[in-house]
């Protein structure tokens, strides 16, 4: 069986606007340890990110640095640590790896912010295996949750990630309740959302925007974990040798008739990252569901649907009562296997830290995106934090760490099939391709790729 090359990990909202803002040019590296701060007595350790934006561009990465100052401060008389901003962002230090790798260097820990640098660089033995260390301590394991079996290939681990990409979905009750439709915090299985659809529908009202791309593959990946045979298919997806599978024809049938087909050609983007009309519409009060992830929590601020109006929530299954969420890690923090032991200690040190419960519940309740720990105390942050967009984020985390199913996006699955996948979506919307067609042209492309 034939593993075809895998495409970038799906990226977190702070991965998307790292590499959105990163042809700015205009970063920020204050508070990092100079040079002419290290001890020379002491083990030297240069960790490289791609948080270089100003604060007034984007408070998060301010944040992020505040947070490697600050573990450097605690560890200041154990070791240096260097920390160093990439102007290029996480792709920018994805291109130095490459580069670096063909004369045999490495970073000695860089975060990748998804960039899928673990295959080419475990193939030149030039990292650290982590696995090791995250199986003798309960609470890095933890720490590092989905991130251990997801990142797992033939045994080993190379690489965790602080953040991971949450994604359910969001909904405006207001125009639940004016439809007379059952909202989806009380769904059972995937039966209520085609009712709840059809209400919505009769009452005149857009159940939701789409496009041939990211929210369409959120649904398709979210209705694949309905069962466990749909989900064998789906999780199947990296080596999968044909798509003529009764699950995934079920699946593509699905989305033209109950999904595709319940929208006009007006709430139906083209895709692309420039295609934002599908969370204009709901945030503007237009459309009843959005399918984006934790993040968007922010888009419900000052919008006209109103705040107050704005739920999140997980898909339901066909097993009544189970609910299914997208979490992706993906590759984050990744160690040169070249390091010292005291260097590689310090490194595993830092990684714990990121994936602490205190730095987790840090990187949600300042707004920077979900943290894949298991031990983080929900309730609490719910109380301390303040504002409503907050609240939202806190408890659409909490909704897809509590998951029945827990599933890894579309394109971290597929790999460079996902683009062939949403590029049938227009052709199952207008009626020009039957799940029958998509399947045998998928086929073509697995046998073109081998």
């Amino acid at each position: 069986m034939k593993m075809r090359k895998n495409r970038l990990a799906a990226m977190s909202l702070a991965v998307c606007m790292a590499a959105a803002m990163a042809l700015a040019g205009c970063g920020k590296t204050d508070g990092e340890v100079k040079e002419e701060e290290e001890d020379q007595n002491l083990p030297t350790i240069t960790f490289t990110h791609g948080y270089y934006h100003d604060e007034s561009e984007w408070p998060a990465a301010a944040e992020m640095r505040a947070i490697y100052e600050e573990f450097a401060e605690a560890h200041k008389d154990e070791f240096n640590f260097v920390i160093k901003a990439d102007e290029g962002g996480a792709e920018g230090i994805y291109n130095t790896a490459l580069n670096d790798l063909s004369s045999g260097e490495f970073y000695d820990i860089a975060d990748f912010g998804g960039w899928n640098i673990v295959p080419v660089a475990s193939e030149s033995d030039a990292i650290l295996d982590l696995k090791p260390y995250l199986d003798e301590d309960a609470d890095f394991k933890d720490g590092v949750g989905v991130c251990y079996d997801q990142n797992l290939v033939d045994g080993k681990i190379y690489s965790v990630r602080e953040q991971i990409e949450g994604v359910g979905f969001w909904y405006n009750s207001a125009l639940f309740e004016q439809a007379g439709a059952q909202t989806p915090d009380q769904w059972q299985t995937w039966a209520d959302f085609d009712t709840a659809v059809d209400k919505l529908v009769e009452a005149g009202i857009m159940p939701f925007g789409l496009n041939a791309g990211w929210p369409t593959n959120i649904l398709l990946a979210g209705y694949s974990q309905r069962n466990e045979q749909s989900r064998a298919f789906y999780e199947s997806g990296a080596t999968v040798e044909s798509f003529d599978d009764a699950s995934f024809r079920e699946s593509l049938a699905f989305m033209q008739d109950n999904v595709l087909q319940k929208i006009d050609s007006a709430n139906f983007g083209p895709g692309g990252d420039d295609d934002e009309q599908y969370r204009t519409d709901f945030f503007d009060g237009k459309t009843a569901m959005l399918f984006n992830g934790v993040w968007d929590a922010g888009g419900a601020v000052d919008c006209a649907a109103g705040i107050e109006n704005i739920k999140p929530a997980t898909f339901p299954t066909d097993e009544p009562g189970k609910r299914a969420a997208l979490l992706s890690g993906g590759t984050g923090f990744v160690v040169s296997n070249k390091l010292d032991e005291q260097q590689t200690e310090a490194c595993i040190e830092f990684i714990k830290y990121m994936t602490s419960p205190e730095i987790a519940s840090r990187i949600i309740e300042k707004g920077i995106g979900m943290a894949p720990g298991t031990a983080i105390d929900y309730d609490e942050l719910l109380n301390k934090v303040e504002t409503d967009d907050a609240k939202l984020l806190v408890e659409a985390c909490r909704m897809c760490q509590k998951a029945d199913v827990q599933a890894l996006g579309l394109g971290n699955t597929f790999g460079d099939a996902e683009g062939e996948i949403q590029g049938k979506y227009a052709g199952l919307m207008d009626g020009s391709k039957t799940p029958e067609d998509v399947i045998k042209e998928l086929d073509d492309f697995l046998a073109a790729s081998e």
